[in-house]
């Protein structure tokens, strides 16, 4: 019997949630593994290759804010709740693959990978719990890659709006708080443009008031909302 003649896609999603995933690999009570709790301060590097055991590391971030990294492009952010490290791969010859702290303290818990996948597998149907959340993380990354070749404001918007969705904090009026670690660097890195272009875009789409500069924020229009 094929995987969706036993459950739906809604059933998958609810049942076999990241959140879901991340207790199950903190609960000590059965089948415990190697974690340790790090706290990283802003711009501290979070690498995931180790000199201590031969598997890589991943991590579970429980507060803060990091970017990962390939090379020096900026590819994805993770935060609270967040894996880094479960899906990314060393394949890729001649890079190196790593997550940045953004905010000014970041917390993880430090897991050892090869620990991590014994586990998902020692749990009943826990293949689904890593068939769901690389579900996630591939929509996610098809979407910036479709996204890659747009013009550079449709860029600049579409990162806007990824940011907030994940990170934001809603304010009054439809408009979301971009968070502050989200530096016009940053930004200009993740949406593959020169800071200079940044923020041309920016002074644009203040003026169409599609964010607003309020004292050292960004309030960025909630597509969403309209």
């Amino acid at each position: 019997m094929e995987l969706m003649e036993l459950y739906n896609q809604e059933t998958i999603e609810q049942d076999f949630h990241p959140q879901k995933l991340i207790a199950l690999l903190l609960d000590d009570s059965t089948f415990p593994i190697y974690k340790e709790r790090v706290v990283y301060g802003r711009g501290d590097q979070i690498k995931l290759e180790s000199n201590k055991v031969e598997s890589p590391y991943m991590y579970i971030v429980e507060g803060g804010i990091g970017a990962i990294y390939i090379g020096k492009q900026i590819i994805d952010f993770a935060g609270e709740g967040d894996f880094i490290g479960l899906h990314h791969s060393r394949a890729v010859s001649n890079t190196q693959i790593c997550s940045v702290a953004l905010t000014g303290k970041m917390t993880v818990w430090r897991l050892v990978l090869s620990d991590v996948i014994a586990k998902i597998m020692s749990i009943q149907e826990g293949y689904l719990y890593h068939y769901n959340y690389m579900r996630t993380i591939y929509e996610r990354y098809a979407l910036k890659i479709v996204t890659s070749s747009d013009m550079n404001r449709k860029r600049v918007e579409n990162m806007l709006q990824v940011i907030i969705k994940r990170f934001g904090a809603e304010q009054p009026e439809d408009y979301v708080k971009l968070p502050r670690c989200f530096t016009r660097d940053v930004m200009a890195n993740y949406a593959g443009v020169s800071k200079t272009t940044l923020s041309g875009i920016l002074t644009q789409l203040e003026e169409e008031e599609y964010i607003i500069f309020r004292l050292r924020n960004i309030l960025v229009l909630n597509e969403s909302h309209i």
